[in-house]
């Protein structure tokens, strides 16, 4: 009998410590500027672009050229890739997408409004993917690459759509833009 009570002891005392073990922990609420965001993503595009061969000094004003870059909160955005989003999802959006349909090179940074958003954000994403991959894959065969070596990542509200030529190179700077 003494051993039945001293077992229960011995289990009621490890659940104790179990549960109180258990606490939730909270994670920090990511909060950088969508500019400095942007900024990165952007710096990163034009290294590439330099390493390709483009000239240094057409990037001086800090535009990529030959691209496109859409807010996709402007009041009077439209296209097929504005309209893939719900605006109230959307704390602040931007599209570099480039500006002749020869390239599939297309970037989309997100920040939802709150974290209950950012599964439709990325739904959105994947819907876009779905299109590319039906449009590249008739088109032009180098491109579709690129669009099936695709990265939708996720950090904390914030969302990134990335088909280039060096995806990675664009995720990394985008998760490095969270660490300053």
């Amino acid at each position: 009998m003494k051993k039945i009570i001293s077992l229960l002891i011995i289990v009621t005392t490890l659940f104790t410590f179990v549960g109180c073990d258990q606490q939730e922990t909270k994670t920090p609420e990511i909060n950088v500027s969508m500019e400095d965001v942007i900024k990165a993503v952007k710096d990163q595009m034009a290294k590439d672009m330099i390493a390709a061969g483009a000239p240094e000094d057409i990037f001086k004003d800090g535009q990529l050229p030959k691209y496109m870059e859409i807010d996709l909160t402007s009041e009077d955005v439209q296209g097929q890739i504005a309209e893939m989003f719900n605006k109230e999802d959307l704390e602040s959006g931007i599209v570099l997408q480039h500006m002749m349909n020869v390239k599939s090179d297309l970037v989309i940074i997100l920040k939802a409004k709150d974290k209950n958003k950012v599964e439709n954000l990325k739904a959105s994403l994947e819907k876009i993917k779905e299109q590319q991959e039906k449009i590249w894959s008739q088109y032009l065969p180098d491109q579709y690459e690129k669009v099936k070596n695709n990265i939708i990542k996720i950090n904390g509200n914030y969302l990134i759509y990335i088909t280039w030529d060096t995806p990675e190179n664009i995720e990394t700077a985008f998760d490095n833009a969270f660490k300053k």
